[in-house]
């Protein structure tokens, strides 16, 4: 009953005031939605760190040339590498499929690395080209998970 009382005498009042109070609120509101929190992308941005830094301790098979991890468009993690020996090159690039990605598990991390606990669920994808031809863009099989005759 008080709450109408007061309502009646000062309802100028109380347009204003509200005014006052729904603005702000609806302004913190909005920008809450405009940044939400990505956690997909922050975890992948993590992976990332990792994979830079075991691939720069250890360089894939040994003789090809680490350029990087980047996160593509797709969300993707992408480690580009250089297959600079040319025998290799046109090895992969003259091969089917199947053959071309069994020389691309060779630019992965191993199955026992470290790497694998610091990915949590990120896919690794390989990037194989030559002087700026793409020989091959593919995902690294996913590190079992342990038993009997697995290596």
């Amino acid at each position: 009953m008080w709450i109408a009382n007061f309502i009646s005498r000062h309802r100028s009042k109380t347009a204003g005031i509200s005014i006052a109070f729904i603005v702000p609120a609806l302004a913190v509101l909005g920008l809450a939605l405009m940044s939400k929190y990505d956690a997909q992308m922050e975890s992948m941005q993590q992976a990332q760190v990792a994979l830079e830094s075991h691939y720069s301790a250890n360089p894939p098979n040994r003789v090809w040339d680490y350029q990087g991890v980047r996160i593509s468009e797709r969300k993707r993690l992408v480690v580009d590498v250089h297959v600079g020996v040319i025998p290799h090159a046109t090895f992969i690039k003259t091969r089917n499929g199947r053959i071309r990605y069994s020389y691309m598990k060779l630019a992965c991390p191993k199955a026992g690395a470290a790497v694998h606990n610091q990915l949590n669920s990120e896919t690794i994808w390989i990037n194989l080209h030559f002087h700026g031809d793409v020989l091959l863009e593919g995902a690294c099989p996913k590190p079992a998970a342990g038993g009997m005759f697995t290596s």
